[in-house]
């Protein structure tokens, strides 16, 4: 304990606020660049006089050029050392951010985001790894919830900050606002990082490297495009997929037969850490998908414009940072694991909630709802990042960081793909289903049960019949997400109890 907080004092000294300040505002610009550039896709679409599917790509090509160059964060740190990747990564980062505005074509704006995917891969990870090498292992949790406010909170802000900058401005300020935040982090860890010692002579293992972008990239590509494609009905997708398993196969065989593997084996042989990974992909998978699904049901059942559906769901990012500050106070009183079973209760209660709404749900019940899966947001998060390095050699938290990151993404890349594909064909299965019973020889179809306005026997009246009937569809494929996720919260419960506190470390 003492020599771990000595290294810890050493690197950090009297710059560890800048050093915090600097990891937060470098978190907080990527995750919050990631969130308000999809609120202004529709604006892009038009601007570059490109279709839905040319737009879907900006998103595809940033996506898959981050997590393939995410996966070699660890072995760039080690070689060019940490503060020298990190510096790099966020002047590259303004850099793209600013010549992503001024793109004339869907061309350039592809080439430009997918570079910024590229630079915007090390960020995260090493602010992270920044975070926990700069506070002793008792101040962890802490340290956590400190930076954690930019990785939570940001995808709850992102629609608030897009919709006012696309409405006021234009798509391209979107981007514009991320160039001066970038080159503060730049600043900030220029005067407060300490170089990490190098290691030039260690082996890159590139056949490794190989197999794994081809499984990270056909992933990527299948979440991304599946909807799109219609999924397995697709030969698209059956190709993506199959190399998807291809890839993963010769990666690991690969990695069990080399001298050099590009993963790190000690990472493998840490139990906390990858059942803190395993947790994290749940974390993505059943919380974060959230920020897709509940904006969508504000602005397409509830009919909010998006603005207005971003000010619904602020509450849920005070919840969020309300549970980060409380989870970080606990951290060194409570067993974190019942901080992170509080928090998957949370998260299964809010579900539950919304999953027994109407079509016509109050505000102040979905804020409710809202707020409390904030709150299991921030109570999850830190204790369970905390948790996950505790056991770990402080010398592979840089490449445990970034697997940390990249499963947290594909959770949530995994879930969004999983909500959408249900909400699709259970509103098509139920727009079916009660379509046929619109009929006149049902019950429910007689006057007086019958709005007047719903006649049967008129163009009109069938017109709004059918739009009510595709209304509630869609609320049952909203309300069967709901119901995943709070099974899926449930089910994780039991599992926490597996990590160990690191008590004996």
């Amino acid at each position: 304990m003492a020599s771990i907080s000595q290294e810890a004092d050493k690197f950090a000294g009297i710059n560890r606020p800048l050093i915090t300040a600097t990891a937060m505002m470098a978190t907080t610009v990527i995750v919050l660049d990631i969130n308000i550039a999809a609120i202004a896709l529709p604006h892009m679409q038009g601007g570059l006089s490109a279709n839905q599917d040319q737009v879907s790509w900006v998103v595809t090509t940033y996506f898959m050029m981050q997590a393939t160059t995410m996966a070699a964060t660890g072995w760039l740190a080690a070689r060019i050392g940490r503060k020298r990747l990190f510096v790099g990564a966020l002047t590259g980062f303004a850099f793209c951010s600013l010549m992503s505005g001024n793109a004339e074509s869907i061309a350039e704006i592809m080439f430009f985001r997918g570079l910024q995917g590229m630079c915007s891969a090390p960020i995260v990870p090493i602010s992270q790894a920044l975070m926990l090498d700069s506070y002793p292992r008792e101040r962890h949790g802490q340290a956590l919830a400190i930076w954690g406010t930019g990785v939570m909170f940001a995808p709850v802000m992102g629609p608030v900050i897009g919709g006012w900058l696309t409405d006021e401005f234009s798509w391209r300020w979107v981007f514009y606002v991320s160039t001066p935040f970038a080159i503060l982090g730049v600043l900030g860890a220029t005067f407060s990082v300490k170089e990490t010692a190098t290691d030039r002579d260690k082996p890159f293992d590139m056949l490794g490297y190989f197999f794994l972008v081809i499984a990270l990239a056909s992933l990527q590509l299948t979440l991304d495009r599946g909807e799109i494609e219609g999924w397995f009905e697709s030969n698209y997708i059956i190709v993506t997929m199959s190399a998807v398993v291809l890839g993963l196969y010769l990666f690991i065989t690969h990695s069990l037969t080399t001298k050099n593997p590009f993963i790190s084996p000690g990472i493998f042989r840490d139990r906390n850490l990858m059942l803190g990974i395993l947790f994290q992909f749940m974390l993505g998978f059943l919380v974060l998908s959230m920020n897709v699904i509940m904006p969508l049901f504000l602005q397409n059942l509830r009919e909010f414009p998006i603005l207005m559906a971003a000010m619904v769901m602020m509450p849920r990012g005070v919840g969020t940072l309300i549970g980060l500050v409380v989870a970080g106070r606990l951290s060194n009183k409570v067993d974190p694991r019942a901080v992170i079973i509080f928090g998957f209760c949370c998260v299964a209660f809010s579900a539950w909630r919304l999953s027994n709404f109407t079509v016509d749900v109050g505000i102040w019940d979905f804020v409710i709802a809202a707020f409390f899966n904030g709150i299991g947001i921030g109570a999850i998060w830190v204790p369970l990042t905390a948790v996950s390095f505790w056991t770990l050699p402080s010398h592979l938290r840089t490449e445990a960081s970034t697997f940390t990151s990249l499963f947290r993404n594909y959770g949530s890349g995994i879930g969004v793909s999983v909500v959408i594909s249900i909400l699709s064909r259970s509103q098509s299965t139920a727009h079916a289903h009660m379509s046929e019973r619109a009929n006149p020889y049902a019950e429910a179809m007689q006057e007086p049960w019958l709005p007047e306005q719903w006649s049967l026997y008129s163009v009109e009246g069938l017109r709004l019949l059918d739009a009510e009937i595709n209304r509630q569809a869609m609320s049952i494929g909203f309300f069967n997400d709901f119901y995943l996720i709070m099974i899926g919260a449930l089910a994780s419960i039991p599992v926490v109890m597996l990590l160990s506190r690191g008590a004996t470390k």
